[in-house]
């Protein structure tokens, strides 16, 4: 485990609107999907996000989408109370029959000079959703707190879309968001069945925004 999830975790183990700054937010809520979808199954979250938005999407709560993380997409988490990312995760602490982990995430219990540690350690060009979301604090632009949904990849390459043994993994990761998201108020209107079917038909090749 990284050290900044260490110090921020709670609990357990594009913007299809274009703009996620405050005077664009509709909902205090965001669902971000991440993942590069020409690198195999690194592009989970980002086809889970579409399949979502596609099947009926999110009732409270805004959905976004992005392929490739880097310091400027801070400001899609302005004036948020809420970020739920879902994306491609890899951790020594997963068990190896573990296909995804749920992490509850609060940047308010880093103390300040943890803070500037964080951000003057980080590599702008290796971010993931645990230090954008680290950045955007830093920044004063997202004062909320976060749930990351990672789904453990097989196959992160070069390649014709998700593997088959992180579609397995679909089900379970869809009923957690849904959990989540009736425990912050928002309703998870797509179907399950829905979004794995789309996942299905569309995800066995790369999206091309």
């Amino acid at each position: 485990m990284s050290p900044e999830i260490r110090m921020i975790q709670r609990g357990r183990a594009r913007n299809l609107q274009e703009s996620g700054s405050s005077k664009n937010v509709k909902h205090r809520i965001l669902l971000l999907g991440i993942g590069n979808t020409l690198h195999g199954d690194d592009g989970v979250g980002y086809c889970l996000a579409y399949g979502i938005k596609y099947c009926g999407g999110i009732e409270g709560a805004d959905i976004a989408t992005i392929q490739e993380l880097n310091p400027g997409h801070i400001t899609m988490l302005d004036g948020y109370e809420t970020v739920v990312f879902i994306d491609a995760y890899i951790s020594d602490d997963m068990p190896e029959s573990a296909r995804i982990a749920v992490l509850e995430l609060d940047p308010s219990r880093l103390r300040e000079d943890e803070v500037v540690a964080l951000v003057q350690e980080m590599d702008p060009h290796s971010l993931n959703p645990i230090r954008l979301m680290i950045l955007s604090y830093a920044a004063q632009l997202f004062k909320g707190r976060a749930y990351l949904i990672g789904i453990k990849p097989y196959r992160i390459e070069f390649s014709g879309g998700l593997s088959k043994d992180i579609k397995k993994a679909l089900p379970q990761a869809l009923e957690e968001l849904r959990r989540i998201l009736a425990k912050l108020g928002a309703n998870m209107k797509a179907d399950i069945n829905c979004v794995i079917n789309w996942v299905d038909r569309n995800c066995d090749k790369p999206l091309l925004d």
